[in-house]
């Protein structure tokens, strides 16, 4: 058989073929050095971790509540079992029901609260409005937890160092105050929860025209009805969403009633979501079923304010250059002054000089004696090396400021990429990064923590530093993206294009142009978290183990098992450095840094 002849190809026409293969080649080699540039591989991977982060814990609380464990408590079966005996259970039904009435009844005197003192900040010729305002703030900046410590001291019935000043003055049997129910849970997240509402009020009152007003004015209304049909009308969407922020905060509560409520019979959910979640019998199913009960009630609030509530913006800022008048209240303003006197001696100078009174005996008996008075306590909680000190009160200042410096920083690190990806990048992938910034606000620390513990329990970071880390970063990142977001927004695109057509990379352009000019959010921000950390308590109450209790868990740990003065003392140490920080962040971030 004859064989084919191939004719062989002179010189001209192999590189004409050579030179159309690396046409070919090179349209190829183009794609694949535009998709693997520094923007895309670290966006991509920021994207993927954030995603991982915050979907794997709920994927997993969700599969782990339809595994119903069985009577002897080792095998576990496929069914809904767990969800029915939510309601089943006497405790926990009348928990669920203890969560609505405490967060209805703290949502009301926080919106009050918050609404009067923003108005008397904002509108009126209060005398020292400005002075005041960062004393509002403090209680946003403290631990709840902490303030129910101080204000059990306060107002129990038998220690209460009020009731001991009713007893010895005026001769009274028994108690006028006591805390350690229902309505005073209610009594300390409201007041801790106000600068909530007021944080989201008082930007919307400063800005608004006062045309309006003054119309009303002119036509004879009173000062009280203009403000009740005019002013307050036209901040109600900020109003109505800083009330279902505080619905949702004190949902997720945990330290306020595990000290006034649940040693009273006052439990609440996430009360029991610590019995069921933490101990030997733990039964971590139902305490997952438990918490995305608790979690589907807070989201569906969350969704309520961003789809329905925030969406309803009245026109209160036009293209006028105006400032708003303030309204003379007249003698009157020594009223306002009274109650913006009253809510920081109630919410701020109280609790503290009960603390640090307190801290200083042996031994409390609900009156101070002075021949007693010892700093005994502060070095049991703060010195390593004193032959009787506390390991889990030592140990968890060190632990807190460790999580609190490296969570923050990465925290910010993560915030600053994801909010280039939302507002540099256009697309899907930019619209799914914000939904899932969304979600960890939606979900209370407690759920998310136990998310986090079902999903990494049988993992080499267990009972580390790093599951802590884990949990308060997914938690809490997406308040640094938001201050970095509300700077990033402001900053014109064409800086960074002008960088990245002279030449510069993308890694260049973020180190050079666009993070030089939102220092000022990644400092509000970074701080902001790092107070946030420090007093961290829902999160770390369930992923803590020997050896890496936090500084919240100190105090925890001292209110469980030791006596009230040391749990004082660590709750005065952690106060200071919050105040401190306090002090920092208004100094680095700007009077308007909260409140604009």
């Amino acid at each position: 058989m004859r064989e084919a002849v191939h004719p062989t190809p002179t010189t001209n026409e192999s590189a004409s073929i050579e030179t159309s293969d690396h046409r070919a080649a090179r349209p190829v080699a183009g794609r694949w050095r535009h998709l693997l540039t520094q923007e895309t591989i670290a966006t991509s991977l920021v994207g993927l971790i954030i995603a991982a982060a915050v979907l794997l814990p709920l994927i997993t609380l969700t599969v782990n509540s339809f595994l119903v464990l069985d009577d002897l408590g080792f095998d576990t079966e496929w069914g809904l079992g767990n969800y029915p005996e939510i309601f089943q259970d006497r405790i926990i039904r009348k928990a669920f029901f203890n969560t609505l009435i405490i967060s209805t009844g703290t949502t009301i005197l926080a919106t009050f609260l918050g609404v009067t003192l923003a108005w008397l900040n904002a509108r009126t010729n209060c005398p020292w409005r400005e002075q005041l305002e960062p004393f509002n703030l403090i209680p946003f900046f403290l631990s709840p937890f902490i303030g129910a410590i101080a204000w059990h001291n306060l107002a129990a019935p038998r220690v209460g160092m009020l009731n001991h000043v009713a007893r010895s003055l005026f001769g009274i049997e028994g108690h006028i105050f006591n805390v350690d129910n229902i309505y005073g849970i209610i009594w300390v997240t409201g007041i801790f929860f106000a600068p909530l509402v007021y944080l989201f009020t008082v930007g919307s009152l400063r800005r608004m025209d006062p045309s309006l007003e003054d119309s009303a004015r002119t036509t004879g209304a009173s000062l009280l009805r203009t403000t009740l049909t005019i002013t307050l009308p036209l901040v109600t969407p900020a109003i109505l969403s800083g009330a279902i922020i505080v619905f949702v905060t004190t949902a997720g509560e945990f330290g306020v009633p595990f000290k006034l409520g649940a040693p009273y019979g006052w439990e609440t959910l996430t009360t029991q979501i610590f019995t069921k979640a933490v101990g030997d019998d733990a039964n971590h199913y139902l305490g997952a079923a438990m918490s995305m009960t608790l979690g589907v009630i807070t989201a569906l609030f969350i969704w309520l304010q961003r789809r329905i509530i925030a969406p309803r913006e009245y026109t209160t800022v036009t293209g006028k250059g105006f400032r708003p008048n303030l309204i003379d209240l007249g003698p009157w303003k020594w009223a306002a002054l009274g109650v913006n006197l009253t809510y920081i001696f109630v919410a701020v100078i109280l609790p503290i000089l009960c603390l640090c009174i307190l801290s200083l005996h042996p031994v409390w008996q609900g009156k101070i004696i002075f021949s007693d008075l010892t700093f005994w306590n502060y070095k049991k909680v703060l010195f390593f090396w004193w032959p009787e000190h506390i390991h889990a009160a030592v140990n968890g200042i060190g632990n807190s400021f460790i999580l609190a410096f490296v969570g923050a920083t990465l925290a910010m690190v993560l915030a600053i990429v994801v909010s280039y990806m939302i507002h540099r990048t256009k697309g899907f992938g930019a619209t799914v990064l914000d939904f899932l910034c969304v979600v960890p606000i939606g979900f209370p620390g407690i759920v998310l923590a136990m998310g986090v513990l079902v999903t990494y329990i049988k993992t080499p970071i267990y009972a580390t530093l790093w599951i802590l880390l884990l949990g308060y970063i997914t938690r809490f990142f997406p308040y640094g993206q938001r201050n970095v977001s509300s700077i990033m927004l402001a900053i014109s695109e064409d800086l960074d294009q002008s960088s990245r057509m002279a030449g510069a990379t993308w890694m260049t352009t973020l180190r050079r142009i666009t993070i030089p000019l939102l220092k000022p959010g990644i400092f509000a921000g970074w701080l902001l978290m790092f107070v946030i950390f420090l007093r961290e308590l829902s999160i770390s109450i369930i992923l803590y183990t020997a050896g890496t209790e936090t500084l919240s868990v100190g105090v925890y740990y001292l209110a469980n098992f030791e006596n009230e003065p040391l749990t004082a003392a660590l709750s005065v140490v952690q106060t200071a450095i919050l105040l401190g920080c306090v002090v920092l962040f208004r100094r680095l971030a700007g009077r308007e840094a909260l409140t604009a």
